[in-house]
C-alpha cells in the first residue's frame, strides 16, 4: 500500500532529465517539466518564478544568484517529486509510530538491545550518535521536530487553498495570472508569515540545532582517541616505511619526480594508520555493544515473559539473564567479525538508510 504510483517514478526520471537541461533564467522554458500532473506543473513553475525573483533582488552575491537561476528547474521538479512521495512518507512514517507505541516498553529495550548485539560494529558511530542524542535532550528534539512538521503542514495547507482563489471569479486562480515574479514571491512570503508561529519555529529551530551540536560534540570527544591512536601508529611506521619503500619508489619514479616519494610514503603511513586505529575501534566497539546489548535483550524478554506469566523465574532470583545475554554477546561478535563488519543480503538493502547515516556522522 506504501509502494510509490507510476507517476511518482515518472517524476524521478523527469528530475534526472532537468540535470541536462543547461542554462535556464526568466525566459527559459518553464513548461518543459516532464513527468509531472498538471497542477504539479503549475506549482512547480510558481516555484521557478520565486527562484528567478530571489535572483533579481538587490544584494544577492552572484553566486547566490547564478545557483538560483541554474538550479531553479531542477528544484522545482524534484520539490513536486517530494509532494507526490510526501502521502506514502507520511502513513510509512504514522504507522512506524503506531507500532512503536503500540509496543510494550521491554519489548522495545530488547529489540535496541538486540539491534546493539548484532550491529553495533557495523554501526559504531550511528549507535554513538544515538546515545548522544539521548542524553542531549532527545525527547525535547522529537517534540521541536513535531512542531516544526505541525508548521510545515499548516504551510502546505495554506498554500494549497492559496492556490485555489479567485477573488476576481474569472474562473481563473488568482496566483496563475500573477506575471510579475516578485509579486508572487512577496504573497508567498506574506502567506508564511501569517502561517507559522514565529516563537515554536524559533525555539524548535534552536532545540534541533543544539542537540545537532550535542551529538556532533560529543562524537569528536569520543573518537578522539581514536585519531591520537591513528596518528601515533602513522609516525611510528614513517621511519621502516621510508627505509622500505624509498629506494624502491626511486627506482620506479622517474628522476623529476623524486621529490615526490617522501610524501607519498607519509601519507600512505597515515592512512594505514588511521585504517588500523578505526579497525581496532571497530573491534572494541563491537565487543563492548555485543555485550552491553545481549545482556538488555535477554533481561528485557525474561522480564517480559516473568510480567506475562510465561515463566516464574525473575531476572533477580536467576543467573539465567546473565547467561542468555553473554551466549547473545558471543553470537553477535562472531557474527560481525566472521562477516567482516559487511551486512549480508537482504540486511544490506534493508539497512541502506543506516548505512548511509553511518557514513554521513563517520565524515561529519
Amino acid at each position: 500500500a506504501l509502494s510509490p504510483q507510476p507517476e511518482s517514478q515518472a517524476l524521478f526520471a523527469g528530475i534526472m532529465g532537468r540535470v541536462s537541461l543547461g542554462s535556464t533564467g526568466p525566459g527559459s522554458p518553464m513548461t518543459e517539466h516532464r513527468g509531472l500532473t498538471l497542477s504539479q506543473k503549475r506549482e512547480a513553475a510558481r516555484v521557478e518564478k520565486i527562484c528567478f525573483a530571489l535572483a533579481e533582488k538587490e544584494g544577492v552575491p552572484p553566486w547566490a544568484k547564478s545557483l538560483l537561476t541554474q538550479l531553479g528547474p531542477l528544484l522545482t521538479t524534484f520539490l513536486a517529486f517530494l509532494d507526490s512521495m510526501s502521502p506514502f512518507v507520511t502513513a510509512a512514517v504514522t504507522a512506524a509510530v503506531a507500532v512503536w507505541q503500540a509496543l510494550p516498553k521491554q519489548a522495545i529495550t530488547a529489540l535496541y538491545g538486540l539491534a546493539l548485539c548484532f550491529f553495533g560494529g557495523h554501526f559504531t558511530v550511528s549507535l554513538a550518535a544515538m546515545e548522544a542524542f539521548r542524553v542531549s535532550g532527545g525527547e525535547r528534539v522529537t517534540r521541536c521536530m513535531v512542531e516544526l512538521w505541525t508548521d510545515v503542514s499548516n504551510v502546505r495547507i495554506a498554500n494549497a487553498a492559496d492556490n485555489k482563489k479567485d477573488d476576481d471569479h474569472d474562473g481563473k486562480s488568482d496566483v496563475d495570472q500573477i506575471t510579475d515574479s516578485k509579486l508572487l514571491l512577496s504573497r508567498k512570503m506574506a502567506l508564511v508569515l501569517r502561517t507559522v508561529d514565529p516563537d515554536r519555529v524559533i525555539q524548535a529551530l534552536g532545540g534541533v540545532a543544539q542537540a545537532f551540536a550535542g551529538v556532533i560534540a560529543t562524537l569528536k570527544v569520543q573518537f578522539a582517541r581514536t585519531v591520537a591512536l591513528a596518528i601515533s601508529i602513522s609516525d611510528n611506521l614513517r621511519k621502516p616505511a621510508g627505509l622500505l619503500l624509498t629506494p624502491i619508489l626511486a627506482s620506479l619514479i622517474p628522476p623529476e619526480y623524486h621529490h615526490w616519494v617522501s610524501p607519498i610514503i607519509t601519507i600512505s603511513c597515515k592512512v594505514v594508520g588511521m585504517w588500523i586505529a578505526w579497525l581496532l575501534a571497530r573491534i572494541i566497539s563491537t565487543c563492548h555493544a555485543s555485550m552491553l546489548g545481549g545482556l538488555m535483550a535477554a533481561r528485557s524478554i525474561m522480564t517480559l515473559a516473568h510480567e506475562r506469566g510465561l515463566i516464574k523465574v525473575s531476572i533477580d532470583d536467576s543467573m539465567l539473564d546473565e547467561a542468555a545475554g553473554w551466549v547473545l554477546c558471543f553470537i553477535g561478535v562472531y557474527f560481525q567479525l566472521s562477516s567482516g563488519f559487511s551486512l549480508p543480503f537482504p540486511l544490506n538493502l534493508i539497512l541502506l538508510p543506516m548505512t548511509i547515516f553511518e557514513w554521513f556522522l563517520t565524515w561529519a
